[in-house]
């Protein structure tokens, strides 16, 4: 039984259902452990990456300096907990329901156009950002900082997802690798932009983190310009089908998997800095080290989570894994109500269930990228930017959507029942995700697509079925990235 669901989802080049089946001579579970070594780097390979994950660094750097001290601006503003509140999360909002959009405009205006403009309006709102002080307080000062947030969430959205699409087009065989990697430079400017936003504003007060990180933010845009090669605009012919994609099944249950293990990221965010100090008496500086090692744990896991997606090729094995993990972890967060025994004045387990739970999400959120391409070749969609660039705003908007329902949902659920029972419903969500998964997979193998098995590279010809009920000429010529 776990040999059979080893197949199930997990290889990279996911194969078709043929008119020749009776000519594979490859064996189907050798091929689906692991995958041939890719070609080393080229030159090329390693400035794209390194322009990316440089504006990665920027962006994530630049959202979230404001932290730790905008919320004491905004309260002398007059601004209410709530609005507080929703101007940090209407950035998550606003990618959500961007994303989509721009994966499907991706081949109209060219990947390195969409990267490059959306991370200079995403510089240009941070820079904006530092002169709103100088408003009315009350409505006209939380008016500008609402739509000066939306603008810059719909920058970093287009420069997110054309660069995820980058990735995938110009790595085709370390997709998840460097998928993984972009996560650790994300995980790094997410732990450095609060430190850098408090040490610069109490320089300089309100407006100088945000002119400093602008500035880097423009800096990095126009380092780009020469960075990425023109030929990274990657056009196509083909213009990708959001109602192609949306029409997979696996696609929404991938895709709600990365919302929900995001939701857990951020679940943590609003609620575990009152429980340390209620529970445990922690000093801020201890609750500001315990979410730096949250942050880490997960940045430095990433790339082996990549790395094994794109080797091993076990990304539903990975996800179920995780999930249950960190499921498991938040459980004993709280701890939970349910077990009585597990003890509530020990610090050292909220230490070690942070630290842990966050490694194994990134387990959980790494793998679903490559998962929802794969899943997308798999049944019949053209490997190209077109396809890449929808997958990608998808999985940009659940990862956003998670984000930003993680601390609005999470702050509800403690008020009302407390940390302890908030941490045991966020587990429990994880579990049943876990358990969704694997029934998926078994119906997916039984009544879907049905077995995906490895292609046979030494076939010149294959015809197969998609899940739309159409031919595909499958041969070496138009395979493409696929082979």
């Amino acid at each position: 039984m776990a040999d059979l669901y080893k197949e199930i989802g997990n290889d990279s080049d996911y194969g078709s259902i043929n008119d020749n089946s009776s000519a594979q001579t490859e064996d189907p579970q050798a091929s689906a452990t692991s995958s041939p070594s890719p070609s080393p780097m080229t030159r090329h390979q390693y400035i794209v990456f390194c322009g990316i994950a440089l504006a990665y660094f920027a962006d994530l750097t630049s959202f979230s300096l404001i932290a730790p001290f905008y919320p004491i601006e905004a309260k002398e503003k007059d601004l209410s907990p709530v609005m507080i509140g929703f101007v940090f999360s209407v950035f998550s909002l606003v990618q959500f329901l961007s994303s989509p959009i721009f994966g499907k405009l991706l081949p109209y205006v060219g990947a390195k156009f969409m990267f490059l403009a959306g991370s200079w309006v995403a510089a240009g709102s941070n820079l904006i950002f530092g002169v709103l002080d100088e408003l009315e307080p009350g409505t006209q000062f939380l008016v500008f900082c609402l739509v000066t947030r939306c603008v810059g969430a719909l920058g970093a959205s287009a420069s997110v997802t054309a660069a995820t699409a980058i990735i995938a087009h110009t790595f085709p065989d370390r997709t998840g690798q460097m998928m993984g990697l972009l996560e650790l430079f994300c995980g790094v400017g997410l732990m450095v932009g609060p430190a850098l936003g408090g040490l610069l504003y109490s320089v300089g007060g309100y407006k100088l983190p945000f002119m400093v990180l602008g500035a880097a933010d423009t800096l990095v845009v126009i380092i780009n310009i020469f960075l990425i090669r023109s030929s990274e605009g990657m056009e196509s012919k083909t213009k990708g089908s959001m109602l192609a994609v949306a029409k997979i099944p696996a696609v929404w249950v991938i895709a709600l998997t990365c919302g929900v293990a995001s939701t857990g990221m951020g679940f943590l965010d609003p609620t575990m800095s009152p429980h340390l100090k209620e529970q445990y008496n922690l000093s801020p500086v201890f609750i500001s080290l315990v979410y730096i090692l949250s942050g880490s744990a997960y940045a430095i896991a990433t790339p082996l989570w990549g790395y094994l997606s794109d080797k091993k090729r076990i990304t539903r094995t990975l996800i179920v894994f995780g999930l249950t993990g960190g499921g498991v972890c938040f459980l004993f967060l709280g701890p939970t109500p349910l077990f009585p025994q597990v003890p509530t004045d020990q610090v050292w387990t909220v230490i070690v269930t942070v630290g842990l739970g966050s490694l194994l999400l990134g387990c959980a959120i790494v793998p679903t990228f490559i998962d929802l391409l794969n899943t997308a070749k798999w049944y019949g969609l053209p490997d190209d930017i077109s396809t890449q660039g929808i997958v990608s705003g998808v999985f940009n908007s659940f990862f956003s959507l998670g984000a930003f329902v993680g601390p609005t949902v999470g702050g509800v659920l403690q008020q009302h029942y407390g940390f302890p029972w908030a941490s045991t419903m966020v587990g429990f969500m994880f579990i049943i995700m876990a358990i969704l998964i694997v029934l998926f997979g078994f119906w997916e193998y039984q009544c879907g697509k049905g077995r995906r098995r490895p292609p046979n590279n030494d076939l010149t010809r294959q015809v197969s079925v998609n899940y739309f009920g159409s031919e595909i000429d499958d041969t070496e010529e138009n395979r493409g990235l696929l082979s």
